[in-house]
């Protein structure tokens, strides 16, 4: 396989991928980039 090749994924992962992000509530991208922050956060401070 050239390395110029895109790596091909099965379209069982795909399908799964896509359904994971329908389940997700709809949400602008700044909001979510913000989300994702906050629970990184929580976690982090639970942390010893």
């Amino acid at each position: 396989m050239d390395k110029n090749e895109p790596k091909q994924e099965s379209s069982q992962l795909t399908l799964a991928r896509v359904k994971k992000g329908m389940d997700e509530p709809r949400m602008a991208e700044s909001t979510r980039e913000e989300d994702v922050n906050q629970t990184t956060r929580k976690e982090l401070e639970k942390l010893p």
